[in-house]
């Protein structure tokens, strides 16, 4: 048995509930036997259910007043909480819950409080301008939950959560959520709440276990292409992305957009209304990407993101536990990629030290590995669509095209109409940045020579798709026959009948003596100089 409530656990179950979380486990009874409860726990570990359980269990639905007030930091986070307590009690009878938030039209509110509702979610301050209106009474308040307490108080609610608080009924049983537990959370303890019992999941990694952490060295002029490399090989469902300002928001957005992403932003300086649109198609995966400053992205309770990317380190290492905590939740797998640029790696090291990490350093995949992951994956989807024979209605016009046309240049041409409309300028090459002791002292002209102009040389080579290579196969096959490694064969291009690729000019001599007179499955092979490319 999950729930002893057969109601709430018909709903727990359609939910996806399996087994209750550390948190939930530790604080439901307590919560249900009357006491008062601290909870210090992250984001993701399962706190709403922590409380709505035991709050849906001792609500008096025959009783029309308000019994339970919960208040939470931002406007998104009383919607989503408010959401998630309606699924917990789909099936609980004569259920009313209402969140009151700024930002919408409080004549809404209004018309939704005079039906009666047994649970209010709220913000702090149209809390109270509830309560002055006499439409949120206090007296008869059994339950009264802070979420993201500390969070709160960051934002400058203190005075208006003491109000609340110091009004309320004095029999109330008060609950408090919390991911850490500054000087002010204590004071609130000891001045309103009787004999609370702690209750702590936070382990030693502050940060989640089951969130991989990686690094990435980029600098702020490739960060974009960055990211673009990145969901590719991982091809993540859904990806937050952080920035430290909203104009950096507003720029990432519209870079992403140039390159054919489907990506959205919120932060603080967009209105209400589109906040909430934006968040409810990010929940329901009509958005594959959302980029957000931390105020506007804090109580985001979004179950299925598997990527979060720092496209900023953030100014404050406790906003760096924040915010990967927006993956790998309730037992799922997170990836966490942070990008850092020279005059980033103290506050990585911060970062490290607060939040007892390991976060790993990693090289962004070459164009080359990403080419090739994309062609293994269109090879994939299309031999999928073949063998479900949903192609019938085109039959007819792929043979009236194969009529006069060379079906490999047919298909070529139909693959390069379907790739991602990218708008943006390319970038090729290596753009992981050497922040190494060497590198910084080394010379312009070194910097030179192992970027690019006069030490790159470019290759030509006859032999292309309807030779059957591919990115990844051109690469090995360039590999094999001269030992460079992969990091050394840059800027692959495959064309119909020929293809390029680019290494460092010390190898000019070597690459042209090895590739001298080589086969590719039976083609004899020609190797020459490419012709310079105009910029």
């Amino acid at each position: 048995m999950l729930y002893e409530n057969k109601q709430i656990e018909k709903s727990l179950l359609e939910m996806g509930f399996e087994n209750f979380t550390e948190i939930q486990e530790k604080t439901i009874p307590l919560i249900k036997e009357g006491n008062d409860v601290i909870g210090h726990s992250q984001t993701g570990t399962g706190k709403t259910a922590a409380f709505a359980l035991p709050i849906l269990d001792g609500i008096d639905f025959d009783n029309k007043s308000i019994q339970a007030i919960i208040l939470c930091p931002t406007r998104e986070l009383a919607v989503q909480v408010k959401r998630e307590i309606d699924k917990i009690g789909k099936y609980v009878p004569k259920l009313k819950t209402v969140a009151v938030y700024g930002g919408e039209a409080i004549s809404n509110q209004i018309h939704s409080l005079k039906k009666k509702p047994q649970i209010i979610v709220g913000t702090p301050g149209r809390t109270i301008d509830h309560i002055n209106r006499k439409l949120i009474k206090l007296h008869d308040i059994k339950f009264l939950v802070l979420d993201e307490a500390d969070e709160m108080l960051k934002m400058g609610f203190k005075e208006d959560i003491e109000t609340i608080l110091g009004a309320a009924n004095q029999d109330r049983q008060t609950v408090m959520f919390s991911a850490t537990m500054p000087k002010p959370i204590l004071n609130i303890t000891k001045r309103y709440m009787k004999n609370p019992i702690h209750i702590s999941v936070v382990s030693g990694d502050e940060s989640n276990k089951d969130i991989t952490q990686t690094y990435y060295n980029v600098s702020e002029s490739n960060k974009v292409e960055a990211v673009g490399r990145l969901l590719t090989i991982y091809n993540s469902k859904l990806t937050l992305v952080f920035c430290n300002t909203k104009r950096k928001v507003d720029d990432v957005t519209q870079r992403l957009i140039s390159k054919g992403y489907n990506v959205d932003k919120i932060h603080g300086d967009l209105p209400q209304t589109t906040r909430l649109d934006v968040l409810n198609k990010f929940h329901k995966g009509v958005l594959d990407i959302l980029v957000a400053t931390d105020v506007a992205a804090r109580g985001l309770d979004i179950k299925n993101v598997e990527v979060v990317i720092n496209f900023d380190v953030p100014e404050k290492a406790e906003y760096y536990v924040h915010r990967i905590g927006r993956t790998g939740r309730i037992g799922a797998k997170g990836l966490s990629f942070t990008f850092v640029t020279k005059k980033d790696m103290r506050r990585l090291q911060d970062i490290i030290k607060f939040s007892k990490s390991t976060i790993k350093k990693r090289n962004i995949p070459t164009m080359e590995k990403v080419m090739a992951v994309k062609q293994e994956k269109e090879i994939e989807e299309i031999t999928t669509l073949i063998k479900e024979d949903s192609t019938t209605a085109f039959k007819d016009f792929a043979q009236e095209l194969l009529i006069s046309n060379d079906p490999v240049e047919v298909v070529s041409a139909l693959l390069s109409k379907l790739a991602k409309n990218d708008s943006s300028k390319k970038i090729d090459g290596d753009i992981n940045e050497d922040t190494s002791r060497s590198s910084r002292q080394r010379g312009p002209r070194d910097r030179y020579n192992s970027r690019g102009g006069k030490g790159i040389k470019r290759f030509h080579l006859n032999i292309g798709i309807s030779d059957g290579i591919t990115v990844q196969k051109f690469a090995n096959f360039v590999a094999q026959k001269t030992n460079l490694r992969n990091s050394q064969i840059r800027d692959i291009t495959v064309r119909q009948n020929f293809a390029f690729f680019s290494t460092d000019s010390i190898h000019e001599a070597s690459v042209m003596k090895k590739m001298k007179n080589v086969k590719f499955q039976g083609k004899q092979t020609s190797i020459q100089l490419a012709k310079e490319r105009k910029r």
